[in-house]
């Protein structure tokens, strides 16, 4: 069936001067401020963040323009919809949506590679802050850390849960099942045998820790295994697996909730904590490297930051609730 022209090239400001890095920056702020709790700070922020050189300004356009385009879709497939906070999405709906799908993916706006569309159409997901259960059809259960998406395919030969973005700990299920379990990551897979382990896809790397059973990494284009044994954790890359380490005794407590810190740097645990609220938080560098020890809530994070500068006399100053910054106590002389 044909249909009338729509060259979107001829509608769109120009884009080819525009840095993909800022078009994905533009396309995080959108994405923020469609969603139904946007605060009126975050939309300042937004406004300061366009007025702060032209491109974001163009950047801005040209994702404006889209805004509008979407607007003359059916409503089921208007971006009200698209980014319900409320009710997740799955990538399947996102087959009904071609030319939604086409538009954005096909201006090359990097839209697929934000957080919110990765968690949006994941089969499952947690957002900033959040953690959740799963149990599997197979009985296999998984705890999602923050900020995490993953997807789940099991056919006839295999099970297979395709972490795309954040962290999450495994526990496959004990009754007897022929299909092969696996966990993919950009880097490669993990294949557990009867086990407990977690699985973080950092920036450049997998990392993988086993607390109980054994894990066999392989990386992607290679037919060699590195096998880990329960009590031993290794970082997977592009170009190799590390050789296994004894594991960090602390690193499930992250799962539970809580930052075990062990004589941990202030930079590291403000670093942490980042990743289980919204907004900015920021470490002065006089006090990056005093090293603190102690247990912190992922769960309130406030919290957190407060005991941090308790237990080493610091400041955290609230610019916004969404700009924060740990420093030094004003009357600190030391």
């Amino acid at each position: 069936m044909s249909r009338p022209s729509t060259d979107v090239s001829k509608e769109l400001p120009s884009r080819e001067t525009i840095d993909p890095a800022v078009l994905e920056q533009a396309s995080l702020w959108m994405a923020r401020l469609w969603s139904d709790d946007a605060t009126d700070d975050q939309r300042d922020a937004c406004l300061q963040w366009r007025q702060a050189a032209p491109e974001h300004e163009r950047a801005w356009q040209q994702l404006q323009a889209i805004d509008g385009r979407l607007g003359t879709l059916p409503s089921h497939a208007a971006r009200s919809e698209l980014f319900e906070v409320s009710s997740p999405l799955s990538r399947r709906h996102l087959v009904q949506w071609g030319g939604v799908a086409l538009l954005a993916g096909g201006l090359g706006f990097g839209l697929p590679r934000t957080p919110q569309w990765q968690r949006q159409f994941a089969d499952y997901a947690t957002g900033i802050g959040e953690m959740r259960d799963v149990t599997l059809s197979d009985g296999t259960q998984l705890h999602l850390d923050t900020d995490t998406a993953i997807n789940i395919s099991f056919d006839a030969d295999q099970r297979r849960i395709h972490l795309v973005r954040g962290g999450v700990l495994i526990t496959t299920a004990k009754t007897t099942d022929a299909r092969v379990f696996s966990v993919l990551t950009r880097e490669g897979l993990s294949y557990p045998l009867g086990t407990r382990f977690s699985v973080q896809q950092q920036a450049g790397s997998t990392h993988v820790a086993v607390y109980e059973g054994r894990v066999a990494l392989e990386r992607r284009g290679s037919d060699e295994r590195t096998t880990l044994d329960a009590g031993q954790q290794a970082e997977m890359s592009a170009s190799r697996v590390m050789p296994p380490e004894p594991l960090d005794p602390t690193e499930i407590a992250r799962f539970q909730g809580r930052l075990v810190a062990e004589s941990m740097r202030v930079i590291e645990v403000v670093e942490v904590l980042a990743r289980y609220r919204h907004g900015v938080v920021r470490c002065a560098p006089e006090v990056a490297n005093r090293r603190v020890s102690g247990v912190f809530s992922l769960q309130d994070t406030d919290r957190a930051l407060a005991s941090l500068a308790d237990a080493l006399s610091l400041e955290v100053v609230y610019r916004t609730p969404l700009w924060v910054t740990v420093k030094s106590r004003r009357d600190d002389k030391s």
